[in-house]
């Protein structure tokens, strides 16, 4: 959904209070506090507290008039046009702020050279081998990563932002946000049980990193449990900490609250199997989830940069002369519709498919230095402790307010260009490095998929070219002893009913052809120990298969993407027939 940092710094500052809002001997209020706002009371409930809320029933309604293939399409490609889309406006913020671009010039203009000379080297390996130009999404894993931590920091940014007028000790406040908000994410991402099993499947398929065969079993069960109940203590703590700022006559912000009401509300039904949801859109899945929060994250930005850029526009000595002020300047509904319309036309051209490989790794490569510099870039010039950043979000009484903080914007020694250069080599080169190295091994490797050699040592046997059946048998046999393993796990992690029928023809198929076809090849005799062996397989593939069949979802996978309930039906009858020995 991720999704990550783009206001990913603002929880790092000082709540920004009037000086004379609080009498510290007296502890009573002496000016009354007002919420503040981002954009105004009705426009941040539209597109910054409420949006979780609205994104989500407008993703029910998709599933409630189309069906849900066709639902679950649609609200993907939204997402991943408009993940893009969004990346442009911090590109535009960079460019306006003249002060911005002077400061850490270097970084802006050296950071695009490594994963943008990187990934044209990966694609031009691809192409040179015509290796599908997919191959390089690859590289997307360690985004995936990213994401949730990018998103996770920018609801954090926002609760910062509405807190400011909390005059409770300025670390004490951020902890406190920071620390519910790491709670609640961290256990709905394992609680959602995809998000882990297919990141892990993702790192060993694409990269060949064996975390997932290295992860103990049962770990994430725990680790879901201890989350959860990391979750509700905090909350308990959090609650405990509102109620001593009530007694003080702190500030407690209820656009704040709201705001993490609905964010955390909104994940966890759309992230974690629940009947509600699947009762409304039964095809609901964890990848929709993620997609449908995924749009709230990118709501959420294009309001707040529309925001700075508004303010920063009305001062010329640090907004870019040009285009650029005089869009921000004038404002207006139709000016900000235009700018909305320019940051998606962005994204649908960087996202659209290509039939022509050339243009089509053009726009990939485009696509994943974007997404880079987008995390990269929020990182660090959302700050809010930066003067310059509080002029221009939260206005000149907060910038006043929070002057005495040091900002490493003015004060930090500038790197030179080799070190910049230098310190991205080894920002963005390793991870890439490492995830390449794995890719290119399963790129070279022999097709783990064991069907297609079952079906071609059948076809060779039934062609009388026994040494050729051989031959393939051998070869399915040894992808199965490899894929076993880790197909056991995911499931483990993450039980569907598409995966569990994979397990269930991989066990049934792995123990007929060590006990039954290659014995068979070699002219032995099956004795009753491997007769038993093979019947007790064959029942635990049966009680796999019947689970699968049970829990209701799609049955299709890998190299069965037609498997239907009645064709399931099928194979376990004559699964449990042999298992029975009848």
């Amino acid at each position: 959904m991720h999704n990550s940092t783009s206001l990913a710094h603002l929880g790092l500052a000082a709540p920004c209070v009037p000086p004379a809002t609080l009498d510290a001997r007296n502890n009573v209020t002496t000016q009354a506090l007002r919420q503040n706002w981002i954009l105004g009371p009705m426009q941040d409930a539209l597109l910054v507290i409420g949006a979780p809320l609205f994104v989500l029933l407008a993703a029910l309604a998709t599933f409630m008039m189309l069906d849900g293939i066709a639902a679950t399409s649609l609200i993907i490609v939204a997402h991943i046009v408009i993940t893009v889309a969004h990346h442009l406006p911090t590109f535009i913020r960079i460019y306006g702020d003249v002060e911005l671009f002077a400061r850490f010039k270097w970084s802006f203009v050296l950071a695009p050279l490594v994963p943008m000379l990187f990934s044209i080297g990966v694609l031009s390996y691809l192409n040179y081998r015509r290796f599908p130009v997919e191959y390089f999404l690859y590289l997307y894993l360690m985004l995936a990563l990213w994401d949730p931590w990018h998103f996770l920091r920018q609801h954090y940014g926002f609760m910062r932002i509405y807190d400011r007028p909390n005059a409770a000790p300025q670390k004490l406040a951020a902890r406190m946000d920071l620390a519910l908000s790491v709670a609640w994410f961290v256990f709905i991402m394992l609680a959602s049980g995809a998000w882990l099993a297919d990141y892990l499947e993702g790192l060993y398929a694409s990269a060949r990193v064996p975390a997932l065969l290295m992860l103990p079993a049962g770990v994430a069960v725990t680790a879901t449990t201890v989350a959860r109940s990391a979750a509700l203590a905090m909350t308990i703590v959090y609650g405990g900490y509102l109620l001593w700022c009530r007694h003080r006559g702190y500030f407690i912000s209820g656009a704040k609250l709201a705001l993490f009401t609905a964010t955390i509300g909104v994940m966890y039904v759309a992230y974690t199997p629940n009947s509600w949801i699947l009762g409304i859109a039964p095809q609901w899945s964890f990848k929709v989830g993620f997609a449908t929060v995924g749009i709230v994250h990118m709501t959420q930005y294009l309001a707040v940069v529309w925001r700075y850029n508004r303010n920063l526009a009305v001062r010329p000595e640090r907004a870019r002369t040009g285009w650029f002020r005089k869009l921000h300047a004038r404002g207006g509904g139709w000016i900000a519709g235009g700018y909305v319309l320019l940051c998606l036309t962005y994204g649908e051209i960087v996202t659209t498919e290509r039939s022509n490989r050339w243009i089509m790794s053009a726009l990939l490569a485009i696509g994943f230095t974007s997404t880079l510099l987008h995390y990269y870039f929020d990182g660090f010039i959302w700050k809010i402790r930066h003067q310059q950043n509080r002029e221009n979000l939260l206005g000149h009484d907060a910038a006043a307010a929070g002057s005495a903080a040091k900002s490493w914007w003015s004060a930090a020694r500038t790197p030179t260009p080799r070190g910049m250069l230098l310190r991205q080599l080894l920002y963005f080169g390793v991870p890439m490095s490492v995830l390449t190295f794995g890719a290119v091994q399963a790129w070279n490797a022999p097709d783990e998929n064991y069907l297609p050699h079952m079906y071609q040592a059948q076809m060779y046997s039934q062609q009388g070219d026994t040494a050729a059946a051989m031959q393939e048998a051998r070869a399915a046999y040894a992808a199965m002893q490899q894929q076993l393993p880790v197909l056991q796990r995911i499931v483990e992690l993450h039980p569907t009913s598409g995966r569990e029928a994979q397990l269930a023809f991989l066990i049934y198929n792995q123990s007929f052809y060590v006990r039954v076809v290659l014995p068979s090849a070699a002219g032995q005799q099956t004795d009753s120990a491997t007769a038993r062996a093979h019947r007790a397989a064959a029942e635990t593939a049966s009680d796999l298969l019947e689970q699968a069949i049970r829990r209701g979802g799609s049955l299709a996978h890998a190299g069965r993407p037609q498997l239907t309930r009645d064709d399931a039906l099928q194979t376990l009858a004559s699964w449990r027939r042999i298992a029975t020995g009848s």
